[in-house]
């Protein structure tokens, strides 16, 4: 189904053809009183908005979204983004490349605080993690690096794994500081297992699941982090990124690189877990959560 919608705010392989528009499966989550929570690798947020992506997020009664590779600058923000009613707007964007990484975070309730610098300039610089405090959580939304080099040599898997150690470490630190339980989702640029592609004898040497960036998320994970998606629907074969050539997304050969990770606190407060494989735009789609906490701490 085709969503069309409305607009402000602040600072797989489904059954129907693939198009350029973006298609929603939400509509059972719209009438609960549940917090939903979703993070999309957009590939493009000027992009995405002349493919329906406003009237998308109007449909979809979205509390949190956290955008990765927006790939703008505040300039270039499209209006009928800024121009959202009801949610308070975060950027964070690359400061000396234009057109690259980025990530955004629209959500209802205003942040207590946000953080942009998990404390290393050379990965603040790339502007990749949005950090948010609310009442009762915190939500990091965060584009992990990719490991392959300009010339498909896996040349920068060293600069992606020493992001993942930092990353989690400020994660501790702030969870430290506070006292509340985390999220982290985004993308984060690894299949995990090989339930989580398509062809893994295929790429092995290929980033993304080498075997040294797969033992890694293993060992952060291992940390205290549960996969959300997999602890609720631990058999199911599920992908949230296709390669544009060839219609691989037709041909249900993808990747599951997008996640939502918990603390074990948060566990029981979640209730569900989906990727939505059925909307198209960019060559990822949504994955997110669905709370029974309210982020605001009221009860």
């Amino acid at each position: 189904m085709l969503l069309a919608g409305l607009t402000r705010g602040g600072q797989s392989e489904g059954p129907e053809p693939r198009g350029a528009s973006c298609v929603s499966d939400l509509a059972s989550y719209k009438q609960t009183a549940m917090t939903r929570i979703v993070s999309w690798n957009v590939n493009g947020l000027r992009s995405l908005c002349g493919k329906g992506f406003v009237p998308w997020f109007a449909a979809s009664d979205i509390d949190l979204l956290g955008m990765q590779e927006t790939r703008l600058q505040l300039e270039q923000l499209p209006a009928e983004v800024a121009s959202l009613d009801g949610y308070h707007a975060h950027w964070s964007w690359h400061a000396t490349k234009k057109g690259y990484s980025g990530v955004g975070l629209l959500s209802r309730v205003a942040p207590l605080r946000i953080e942009r610098s998990i404390g290393v300039e050379e990965y603040d610089l790339e502007g990749r993690v949005l950090f948010a405090e609310f009442a009762s959580l915190m939500v990091a939304n965060v584009y992990f690096p990719n490991g392959g080099g300009k010339n498909g040599d896996n040349s920068r898997v060293p600069f992606k794994l020493a992001f993942y150690e930092r990353l989690f470490a400020f994660m501790a630190e702030q969870e430290h500081k506070t006292g509340k339980p985390a999220l982290i989702m985004g993308d984060l640029n690894t299949a995990h297992h090989e339930i989580d592609i398509a062809r893994p004898k295929d790429n092995l040497k290929t980033s993304g699941f080498l075997p040294e960036e797969r033992e890694h998320l293993t060992r952060m994970l291992a940390l205290g982090w549960v996969d959300t998606f997999r602890a609720l629907h631990p058999d199911e074969v599920r992908y949230s990124w296709w390669s544009p050539f060839r219609k691989q997304r037709d041909r249900k050969i993808g990747w599951r690189l997008d996640y939502v990770l918990a603390r074990p606190a948060l566990m029981p407060h979640v209730k569900d877990a989906f990727i939505q494989d059925d909307v198209t735009g960019s060559d990822h789609c949504p994955v997110g959560v669905v709370l029974d906490l309210p982020i605001d701490g009221a009860r």
